[in-house]
């Protein structure tokens, strides 16, 4: 029992930590799992206290500050089972409720459909998008579709989640240091300025409301469901593409879940069949040290293999330094990992430390003296160490976004044959490739790439982001260069920064460190005569004498004089500040094709003026 173990906790404490716990889960940010919450903390307090307020009440998620819309009908939560014998407990009431009603036990037939692991909504009859909050109102988040967000439902009616594709997650979104799908739809929504990599997920049609009403489902009796428990959870779970959290279960008789009715929390009528995590004791054979991009060196425990959750673990996160080295991690130490759907394997607990304190003293890449940083081991050889020259080439290609063939594997074999720069990259020609080791075909296509990136339309924000600055990405290099022209940045100082807003104090200290570190390279490439598109400086867009300078717009639905990117551009160019959602700070809603009334009448609500197409076009000529 550690001194973290809720059963020495006042109870004051134990439920002032899953109120914390809960917000932080709601509002995209998790600080405990879900396994860890349910089974630990909230079943402590289910042992002290089972008639406790909080356990009776619908956990509350944060205002998204875009309006509370009231529910025509109560979102509550779920009962939840973890066994067979949890579950039969649940068909035993509903059938003892039947039976008062005199309602035949062959009659009564039961779905199962999976729990989808996102941000719960509504999709009303009205068109609007609200999600469940407090159970009774729910914040707006119809703008969300604006967006890029799919509704599945094709506007029917209906309870639905907030999610992102498994597989897209998975390929794109995983690796870049992501937890989990849910928090990038709660993102999603929380923010007026959507981050670089959600944009992207919802230009591919990745994040989306799904109705339960429109997924698949297993449909049979009591009978079936009880002798057939975990196989039903299998296959429903296979048929889903979403992130889930178990699979629900409901009556679909109208009279009997009349009956049934509602407690504060959730419904009689349904319950979520959920499996705990699997646990395994594992011992630690070694440490291994991975230098990122930014030095940063990060660890990860090579164990014992063990079989979790149908998955064969070898590697175990550790997070960052300043773990190894509270929790006494090395070799020989004997660790409980966790494995649940797709979460990274973790340590739940330590049950023996080691004798000696793996902590690594020099990178593994380039064998400099490593740094603390807080919590984090760092390598300070920035300019030479092949990590971080691998990492910081594949970051700039991979956000630049214009350069096939530049992948990890090519740019290892690059830096390994000392063309480890971009400088150098750029002005190898076919026969420098061919020496490092490329084939002829190969290299012809790397230089003819190269040069298509560099003539290519491409815009300056992208381009500055690419480099890999601290605190510098796509959205803040965007609006850094609303306010200076990128040859500039070598001049400018954190105060200028500061004046900003959006950029804080450290912040914009870093930026100027780490532009004061990228610049010659910045500007040896800006020579190269990259085809870069301008972002309008706003003091040039404030002396631009147009019906829509210095205004506030967002363009809906369908364009026909032109795509949505493309009147966005034209927008700016005549020094109008284009927002991705109505808010009560916008002037002009310019709709196209296939807009859905709520938006319209949300504009009007606020005070927007709504205009079409037809009109915006008319107003600029």
């Amino acid at each position: 029992m550690t001194k973290q173990d809720p059963k020495l906790w006042k109870t004051s404490k134990l439920v002032s930590f899953l109120e914390e716990a809960s917000l932080a889960y709601r509002n995209g940010s998790p600080i405990i799992d879900d396994d860890t919450y349910d089974h630990i903390y909230l079943a402590e307090l289910q042992r002290r206290e089972p008639e406790h307020s909080f356990l009776n009440k619908i956990e509350e998620e944060p205002d998204f500050g875009a309006g509370r819309l009231k529910h025509s009908e109560p979102m509550l939560s779920i009962e939840k089972s973890y066994s067979v014998e949890e579950t039969q407990k649940w068909v035993n009431r509903v059938l003892k409720e039947a039976n008062k009603q005199a309602i035949d036990k062959d009659g009564i037939r039961v779905i199962a459909t999976a729990k989808l692991d996102g941000l719960a909504a509504v999709y009303r009859e009205d068109g609007l998008l609200a999600t469940r909050g407090d159970g009774t109102h729910g914040n707006d988040i119809t703008s969300c579709f604006d967006k890029g967000v799919v509704n599945v439902g094709e506007g029917i009616p209906g309870v639905g989640e907030l999610v992102m594709t498994t597989d897209y997650f998975e390929k794109n979104l995983k690796q870049l240091g992501y937890a989990h799908p849910r928090n990038i739809c709660v993102g999603v929504v929380n923010s007026d300025e959507v981050n670089e990599d959600f944009i992207e997920a919802l230009k591919d049609g990745a994040v989306r409301f799904v109705p339960y009403s429109t997924m698949d489902r297993w449909e049979g009796s009591f009978d079936e469901l009880i002798d057939n428990h975990e196989q039903i959870q299998q296959q429903v779970l296979e048929s889903c593409q979403y992130p889930t959290d178990g699979v629900v279960v409901e009556i679909t008789h109208g009279l009997l879940k009349t009956e049934l009715g509602s407690t504060s929390h959730h419904h009689r009528w349904q319950i979520a069949l959920k499996q705990r995590s699997q646990t395994k004791q594992t011992t630690i054979m070694d440490i291994a040290w991975q230098t990122k991009r930014t030095g940063r060196v990060t660890p990860v425990l090579e164990v014992e293999s063990i079989e979790l959750s149908g998955a064969n673990v070898s590697r175990v996160t550790a997070h960052h330094a300043g773990n190894v080295k509270a929790l006494q991690l090395g070799k020989g130490a004997v660790i409980s990992v966790e494995r649940s759907g797709e979460v990274i394997p973790k340590i739940v607990d330590v049950v023996k430390t080691a004798s000696s304190t793996m902590i690594a003293k020099a990178c593994s890449s380039c064998g400099q003296d490593l740094s603390w940083q807080r919590d984090f081991l760092v390598c300070t050889n920035h300019s030479s160490c092949p990590a971080q020259m691998e990492n910081t080439l594949e970051h700039f290609f991979k956000i630049h976004g214009q350069v096939d063939g530049f992948g990890s594997k090519s740019i290892e074999k690059l830096v390994a044959g000392g063309i480890d720069t971009l400088e150098k990259i750029y002005s190898s020609n076919e026969e420098d490739f061919i020496n490092v080791g490329f084939g002829p075909g190969q290299s012809k296509n790397l230089r003819r790439e190269l040069d298509r990136s560099i003539s290519v339309d491409t815009e300056d924000w992208r381009f500055l982001g690419a480099f890999g600055i601290p605190q510098l990405g796509r959205g803040d290099s965007r609006r850094l260069l609303q306010h200076f022209r990128i040859t500039d940045l070598a001049k400018i100082t954190q105060e200028e920064i500061m004046e900003i807003e959006g950029f804080a104090e450290i912040s914009s200290a870093d930026i100027i460190q780490g532009l004061s570190k990228r610049w010659s390279t910045i500007h040896h490439m800006l020579g190269l005569g990259f085809n870069l598109i301008e972002t309008p400086l706003l003091s040039e867009a404030e002396a631009i004498e147009s019906p829509i300078s210095d205004m506030k717009v967002v363009f809906t639905g369908k364009m026909i004089s032109g795509s949505r990117s493309e009147m966005k551009k034209n927008a700016l160019d005549l020094g109008a500040q284009v927002q991705s959602s109505v808010s009560s700070k916008t002037d002009m809603l310019i709709c196209g094709e296939k807009v859905g009334p709520a938006k319209i009448a949300k504009a009007e609500k606020l005070g927007v003026r709504v205009i079409s197409e037809e009109e915006y076009n008319s107003l600029l000529n």
